[in-house]
């Protein structure tokens, strides 16, 4: 794969330069923004909800996965689907996207004869915005917050934008052990006795949880460094993947496309399904009660998730292939418009999961199984994908995309 060259746009930038003329980096209008990106967020969406259930569910006993022990027949279907096709796959498919967004930025920034340090700096504001949200996210609605761990993690993705590709592999292997780690921790789940979910969510009121919010958030800021290093693997994937434009220049890379999800996507499937199996087959754990076995298919669940990430985000781009061409449907347009305010619907899961899980509210979390929790985040999914289509027919970004951009942009100069 090549990448076209960007320098007789950088000459005519650096002319401008030279003349005393400013070289603005806007953002890409919404018309011309590529699908398959927007496409595979707005999916990855999906996934994110339904992983995330089990931090608003309270009261049981958890097996693997955190997963309900005592599960029926409809919960441990939902668990097995959500296992195989969710679980350590949304969040790396996510994370990936956000590497590939901040790898299209550099390209735009690039294009404009921005210099290394000038991006460097831009996407500093813009992550210091995006940590500011995400540390309000954590404290008043969701203490299982990303956005404060991408932002962290993904200021890291931006030091080795303008680095050699052999330099960002070498990023991506040395901090695949953390993913790894968390992979561990999803297989002991259910060898520790009485789990159950974050603690705000029992509590007697919105006042005590915002506390115990605070400081859950607080303690995974001093330690994110060390414990979210691994979303540093996904994103750096996605930085490679944007140089050659993968999941924007379809006709191009079509047959690599195509091969990414023939060959990832069952990796994927034969990778989580050992974990899964105990799930299902022994869920108290009266047989499986080795550390090593249950940590070790940990890690192949999680690792094999990041090959799933990788072919689901390459089979949204061929699946938007039809979409440029003018032959979408309208579910189709309507998962990218989610995915172009991705920020704006995870924000929303997380209010309208808020409003109904807790026990200071109406308590479904100690009283429904997977089942009925998955429909319920899966109809705050859907509830961001008719915000997202509403306001992509009136021409408008999400509000919390919006934000982000004003509070981001840098400061006028003022001459005296």
């Amino acid at each position: 794969m090549t990448v076209p060259s960007a320098r007789p746009a950088t000459l005519r930038a650096l002319a401008r330069l030279l003349a005393g003329e400013r070289v603005a980096v806007t953002a890409v209008p919404l018309s011309q923004r590529a699908a398959g990106p927007d496409l595979a967020r707005g999916a990855a969406l999906a996934g994110i909800a339904l992983a995330n259930t089990v931090g608003w569910m309270y009261g049981g006993t958890w097996t693997a996965l955190a997963k309900q022990a005592d599960a029926g027949p409809l919960d441990r279907t939902v668990d097995v689907l959500v296992s195989l096709l969710a679980d350590n796959r949304g969040f790396p498919m996510f994370a990936l996207l956000f590497g590939y967004g901040i790898g299209v930025l550099h390209r735009r920034g690039q294009q404009r004869g921005e210099t290394a340090g000038a991006f460097r700096r831009r996407m500093a504001r813009r992550h210091l915005v995006l940590a500011g949200i995400g540390l309000a996210h954590g404290v008043l609605l969701f203490p299982g917050d990303i956005i404060l761990p991408y932002a962290v993690i993904g200021m890291l993705a931006v030091l080795f934008a303008s680095r050699s590709r052999r330099i960002v592999m070498l990023g991506a292997l040395i901090a695949a052990p953390m993913l790894a780690l968390w992979g561990w921790s999803d297989g002991l789940v259910g060898l520790q006795t009485g789990i159950a979910s974050l603690p705000a969510v029992q509590a007697g009121d919105y006042g005590t949880s915002v506390l115990i919010r605070a400081q859950e958030t607080g303690w995974a800021l001093l330690t994110m460094p060390a414990t979210d290093l691994g979303l540093l693997t996904p994103m750096l994937i996605g930085l490679l993947m944007a140089r050659g434009r993968v999941l924007e220049d379809v006709t191009r890379n079509r047959e690599t496309l195509a091969s990414l999800v023939r060959w990832l996507l069952p990796l994927s499937l034969l990778g989580a399904a050992p974990l899964t199996w105990v799930m299902v087959r022994d869920p108290w754990h009266e047989a499986v009660t080795s550390p090593a076995l249950l940590g070790g298919l940990g890690v192949l669940h999680q690792l094999t998730g990041l090959a799933g990430a990788v072919a689901y985000a390459a089979g949204a781009a061929l699946l938007c292939a039809g979409y440029r061409r003018g032959r979408a449907r309208t579910g189709r347009r309507a998962l990218v418009a989610l995915g172009r305010m991705s920020l704006t619907a995870y924000l929303l899961q997380s209010l309208l999961a808020l409003a109904v899980f807790p026990a200071y509210t109406f308590g479904l979390g100690g009283r429904l199984g997977s089942a009925g929790a998955s429909a319920i985040m899966l109809g705050t999914w859907a509830a961001g994908l008719v915000l997202a289509w509403i306001l992509a027919r009136r021409g408008r970004r999400g509000p919390a995309e919006q934000l982000l951009r004003t509070l981001a942009r840098p400061v006028p100069e003022v001459r005296g």
